[in-house]
């Protein structure tokens, strides 16, 4: 018995564990990839080898909506039952909870109009599933004037009518304001042709960048608009 139980196979992942665990790899990869080119240790076939693998291969809808929805958790809350069933014991419960998710919107004129509505129209399919709370943040070389716009999941992403952009691009004020908040996002999705100017250091929760054109970025996910 004691040699079957060791030759027993462990059971099959689902392919919502597979997505999730293909998504953690990547990431790790890209990390380490990372920390290796600051050191200098990266070489140019190694680099070269890693772009291929970490290069997307579904389209970008697919894949914004693959990391949007790897970012929400369901968890498990430990309650006590109602006395009514006379059982002392504390079984988990499921509980869906709502994540925040930042959304930064490059309007330096870099990005057109009808791109940036697609995208907006992608997020706001995504979050009506995952119960997502949108902060919409526009921003050229600082934030635009009125910011933030705030939409739950219940309500339909809209295009601020009035954006003053144009200017150059830099990206950190979207992390200085965030970084002013009392809570940090749950995720932060960037929509920019990536270039400007990005912080010196990742903030402490996952970034997606979706990218139009071939620019690189230094961290985070990049999802190429394909």
């Amino acid at each position: 018995e004691e040699t079957q139980e060791l030759a027993r196979q462990p059971a099959e992942l689902t392919a919502q564990q597979q997505e999730e665990l293909s998504i953690q790899w990547q990431q790790r990869l890209a990390g380490a990839a990372q920390q290796a080119m600051q050191a200098g240790k990266l070489g140019g076939s190694m680099a070269r080898m890693v772009d291929y693998m970490l290069q997307p291969k579904l389209p970008w809808r697919m894949l914004l909506a693959k990391y949007m929805t790897a970012s929400a958790r369901d968890d498990y809350s430990y309650s006590r039952p109602s006395s009514r069933r006379g059982d002392p014991a504390i079984f988990p419960s499921l509980r869906s909870t709502q994540i925040n998710v930042a959304v930064g919107l490059d309007i330096s004129g870099s990005v057109d109009d009808k791109d940036m509505n697609e995208f907006l129209s992608e997020v706001d399919a995504i979050k009506g599933n995952m119960r997502a709370r949108i902060t919409l943040l526009p921003c050229d070389a600082e934030l635009a004037e009125g910011v933030p716009w705030i939409f739950e999941p219940w309500e339909n992403i809209e295009m601020p009518r009035v954006l003053k952009g144009g200017g150059g691009t830099s990206f950190c004020p979207v992390f200085d304001w965030l970084d002013g908040q009392d809570q940090p996002p749950d995720l932060l999705v960037y929509f920019t042709d990536g270039q400007g100017t990005f912080p010196g250091t990742p903030p402490g929760y996952p970034v997606i960048w979706l990218v139009k054109g071939k620019q690189t970025v230094p961290w985070g996910q990049r999802v190429q608009l394909n």
